[in-house]
């Protein structure tokens, strides 16, 4: 049998990326945000890294980025901008 897999950004799946950076072992905080309209920021940290982000994902994906490319996370020369060439193709597309 075929079955697929879909699993969407919503605010049910704030928890368990929280559950995930726990047990990857960091320390988590949320900030509340002074400015009236600003939204509050989700925290990390584990050793001498720390990570910042509006929702709970975001964070999961900036430690996620860090954990796979290291202090060179930003795109490399060599590398393809994958962002623009997605942008490019889907802008083309409508």
């Amino acid at each position: 049998m075929n079955q697929s897999f879909q699993l969407t950004d919503a605010m049910n799946t704030y928890t368990p990326a929280l559950l995930s950076l726990q047990r990857r072992g960091y320390q988590i905080w949320l900030e509340s945000s002074d400015i009236e309209r600003e939204l509050d920021t989700w925290w990390a940290k584990k050793d001498d890294a720390q990570f910042a982000a509006f929702d709970p994902l975001r964070l999961l994906g900036l430690v996620s980025l860090w954990e796979q490319r290291g202090s060179q996370w930003e795109r490399q020369g060599e590398e393809d901008n994958l962002y623009e060439k997605f942008l490019t193709a889907g802008l083309a597309s409508n």
